[in-house]
């Protein structure tokens, strides 16, 4: 961290000569990777929905034609009882002949019996059926998937107090310079604690539980009607019956633990996903005030910190504010540390402070559900396969050498400029002490005198004294840079400089950088997939279906579902590539060259090509206000004028289908630069 803030290590001096080179990259590593927050879009779980149907169309086809015949043939059976009927009523031979008075058979009794639909056309409806059921139940699903993305984009508006885009950002940012990176989802509830987080949506929920401590405070006897505490309490309740609304959020909090601060069971294999370890924890700064308001609990026999992570025992006062003077333990100015245990054997979370001997909460499952147990999620980059070393390697520590090379090369040649200026000597004897102070400050075109004989030879008195000559060849850091894209894909071009190499070398570079890039846009569109995923089943669980349509508006579907079909039914999905800064020239180029195809085949959607290209031109235009259902091309409405009074020669409808494109052409014109054949002297 510190190589990259500063560009050099702490041993190096601050007065030497350094360039951030690792800093440089990790900045232009994060905007490439990350631009703009994900579009997360809601996936159906791969399901078999019919029993019955082989989703194939021409089996609903042949199903609705048998369906159809059965129809007519029930109302043909329906026709034959009416005609029946009233010969029975009208005549009473016709009624004797059909009864079987006469000793034939009964008529009536074949007539008169229920219509029974054919076995293919009870197969049949029983196909429809099984397709209607199944379309319907895929319709539910898909509702609840719409509105999950619309939770999950005003999730990402609401974090506060640092924007989503901004804290993942930052998320890039340190992945790359320390080699992960972390996420902590929690949920922010309307009513009862908050999380032990470090992060809270933007609302009086934080202000409320201060006020609520200092209350408390009051009632115990604790604050006298003259302390600060007692007016800074008066003052906010004047504030609160003030404000005509008081907000309270309820909903998901995106919560960026230190890479430092993160601590995983010694059997973890791996980061992502910690496969293999069986605990993880997190450790918390909080002052005592925010623990009293957090988890109710008063610590003032805890054991305290400064800001610098140095125990109060080894300086002097018993506490310090934020700027390290001494204050009163009352007023929270102490840090204890507070260490998040997710143990997954047991299923449970223990909250502990250091130095006090109770639980700060008592041992519950995680505050929210996801699949994974504990609601953390690690980020890297440069993952290696390793039985030693769990945490990945970082780009600044794997540029490190090359920013120490780069910084001694560029040193050493700023010390062998400074030792080749020019020197001069002089015999002892020759100056007084007044002319060599009076030479030392002369400037250029300065005029002096000397105390010398005025024909004196100063090319004599003066001796140039040999100095080393500056060969370039000794600092140059190219092989640094060359280093550097082979280590961790930055180019000399991309970090500013002006490289010597030609314009195809650079652009073979620019594709083997281009190709480590989209490694890492795949680590995070992978990332940012899981962490949608466990937000998608954490709303599920956490919110109610009048929350929901409350945020989301009256067409949301909630559906009221177990744990498994939370997990298992249907799920959020980053769409690939939607954070990086996208090469618009490379997809504008495709996208020119597909378009023409695209609207040769039948069935394509007219919005759906322009949203498209709309989105490859990374235009953030609104379509949805922009078109009318039923109204042609303007093309085509220039294309057909209305009919004028002139007669039937200017009548669109006289010209055929083509409309204007049926009137005559004018005179052909020769392309700029091209001549006519030969022999051929038409224009």
């Amino acid at each position: 961290m510190f190589v990259a803030m500063w560009g050099r290590e702490e041993t190096w001096s601050e007065n030497n000569y350094k360039a951030n080179i690792a800093g440089r990259h990790v900045k232009q590593k994060t905007a490439t990777l990350y631009a703009k927050n994900p579009k997360a879009t809601a996936k159906r779980a791969e399901r078999l929905d019919f029993a019955i149907w082989d989703e194939d169309p021409q089996s609903i086809m042949l199903a609705m034609q048998a369906m159809q015949q059965n129809a007519v043939l029930e109302q043909q059976h329906a026709a034959m009882q009416s005609t029946a009927i009233r010969a029975v009523q009208t005549d009473p031979v016709a009624a004797s002949v059909m009864m079987g008075h006469n000793g034939g058979p009964s008529m009536a009794a074949e007539i008169m019996q229920p219509f029974q639909p054919s076995p293919e056309a009870m197969q049949a409806n029983a196909l429809l059926e099984d397709f209607q059921q199944g379309m319907e139940r895929r319709k539910l699903i898909d509702k609840v998937g719409k509105t999950l993305e619309i939770l999950y984009a005003k999730a990402l508006r609401e974090q506060k107090p640092v924007d989503f885009k901004m804290a993942a950002k930052q998320l890039v940012r340190r992945t790359a310079t320390t080699g992960v990176g972390y996420v902590e989802l929690g949920f922010q509830r309307e009513y009862g604690p908050r999380p032990g987080m470090a992060e809270h949506l933007a609302d009086a929920k934080a202000r409320l539980d201060h006020l609520r401590v200092l209350s408390e405070d009051v009632k115990s006897g604790e604050i006298e009607s003259t302390d600060a505490e007692m007016a800074e309490l008066e003052a906010s309740m004047a504030a609160l019956e003030s404000e005509p609304e008081i907000l309270i959020r309820e909903g998901l909090i995106f919560d960026y633990p230190r890479s430092t601060k993160v601590i995983p069971d010694r059997l973890t294999k791996t980061l992502v996903g910690f496969i293999g370890a069986r605990h993880l924890t997190i450790e918390y700064e909080y002052t005592l005030q925010e623990i009293r308001e957090l988890f109710g609990k008063d610590l003032k026999n805890c054991a305290t910190f400064t800001p610098d992570g140095k125990s109060f025992g080894e300086v002097a006062g018993d506490t310090f504010d934020e700027d390290g003077n001494g204050t009163n333990m009352k007023q929270g100015g102490g840090l204890v540390r507070v260490w998040k245990h997710y143990d997954k054997p047991s299923g449970l979370v223990y909250l502990v402070a250091e130095g006090h001997h109770e639980f700060l909460r008592d041992p519950a499952p995680p505050d929210v559900f996801v699949e994974d147990f504990w609601p953390v999620y690690a980020l890297t980059f440069n993952e290696v396969e390793s039985e030693n070393d769990l945490f990945p390697p970082s780009d600044v520590h794997l540029l490190l050498d090359m920013q120490k090379e780069h910084n001694r090369s560029r040193q050493g040649k700023r010390e062998h400029r400074e030792a080749a200026r020019p020197r001069w000597g002089y015999a002892n004897g020759s100056l007084d002490e007044e002319d060599v102070e009076r030479a030392k400050k002369m400037k250029p075109f300065d005029v002096i005198g000397f105390n010398v004989d005025p024909n004196t030879d100063f090319a004599k008195v003066f001796q140039a004294m040999p100095v080393p000559g500056v060969d370039p060849n000794l600092y140059d850091t190219n092989e640094s840079f060359t280093d550097a894209q082979l280590v961790v894909g930055a180019q000399e071009a991309q970090l500013g400089g002006t490289s010597s190499s030609s314009a195809t070398e650079v652009a073979v570079a620019a594709g083997s950088t281009g190709t480590s890039d989209s490694s890492s846009v795949d680590d995070l569109d992978a990332f940012m997939t899981v962490i949608a995923r466990a937000a998608g089943q954490i709303f599920l669980r956490e919110m109610s279906e009048e929350t929901v349509k409350a945020a989301v508006g009256p067409g949301a579907v909630w559906p009221h579902m177990t744990l498994a079909d939370i997990a298992g039914e249907v799920f959020l999905e980053i769409e690939a590539g939607s954070m990086g800064k996208p090469n618009q020239a490379i997809e504008t180029k495709n996208w020119r060259e597909m378009l023409p195809m695209l609207i040769q085949l039948p069935g394509i959607k007219p919005m759906w090509l322009a949203r498209e290209t709309l989105r490859r031109l990374d235009d953030r235009m609104d379509l949805t206000d922009a078109v009318a259902e039923g109204i042609p091309s303007i093309a085509s409405m220039t294309q057909n004028p209305q009919p004028s009074a002139a007669g039937a020669v200017d009548n669109p409808a006289a010209r055929g289908a083509q409309g204007a494109n049926n009137a005559p052409a004018g005179p052909s014109v020769v392309p700029p630069g091209s001549e006519a054949p030969m022999g051929d002297n038409r224009v």
